[in-house]
């Protein structure tokens, strides 16, 4: 049986190196659908939202293929954060986040195509905060630069000194939960490992 190709609707470069890290063959076709965190949804149902439309736009453009959609929100004392549209702020998020939890959602969406059987989930870690002081923050700041993630922070690297414990999937924080992938692609008869190649 032919495999279908596996199609990431998504411009974060994280995503498409956990993927090929992983060994599974992927092409990247971004949606360019606005993400909402803002709504008065709940912060599960945004991301698998946001995932959807992300998934269901690239359906638009592809004839077949499995298309991966995902969107990653935090939250933090009750407030859905997104990415920082600039170092301001990044800057308060950072505040915001010092000294406490913070739950990472990431929502996915899978669409079959041409069959256009569709299947989402959500995958949910926690992330506590280490307290920062003023210039640590902007040491971070300067240091690291991720105005393209959610909440605006990187665990990898560098950015790991802030954080004191997870509880969770590690992978979900980075973007991309693997093991929901490998259940959302189950409920498509699909085995993740038939998908690695070696």
């Amino acid at each position: 049986m032919k495999k279908k190709p596996v199609i990431l609707a998504s411009a974060s470069k994280k995503r498409t190196e956990i993927l090929s890290a992983c060994g599974i063959k992927h092409r990247v076709v971004v949606s360019a659908v606005k993400e909402e965190f803002k709504n008065g949804k709940h912060i599960k149902d945004l991301t698998i939202s946001n995932a959807h439309k992300k998934a269901y736009a690239v359906s638009q453009k592809v004839k077949e293929g499995i298309i991966i959609g995902a969107d990653s929100l935090v939250i933090v004392k009750n407030e859905i954060i997104g990415k920082p549209k600039n170092r301001k702020e990044a800057k308060r998020f950072l505040h915001l986040f010092s000294g406490n939890t913070i739950a990472v959602y990431t929502g996915l969406c899978l669409i079959d195509m041409p069959a256009g059987k569709t299947v989402s989930g959500v995958q949910v870690s926690g992330l506590k905060v280490k307290p920062l002081s003023d210039s640590e923050i902007e040491k971070y700041l300067k240091i690291l630069k991720s105005y393209d993630k959610a909440g605006g922070f990187s665990i990898e690297g560098a950015g790991a000194i802030i954080f004191d414990d997870i509880r969770g999937s590690y992978f979900n924080i980075l973007g991309l939960p693997l093991f929901k992938l490998k259940q959302l692609l189950k409920k498509l008869n699909i085995n993740i490992l038939d998908l690695i190649q070696v």
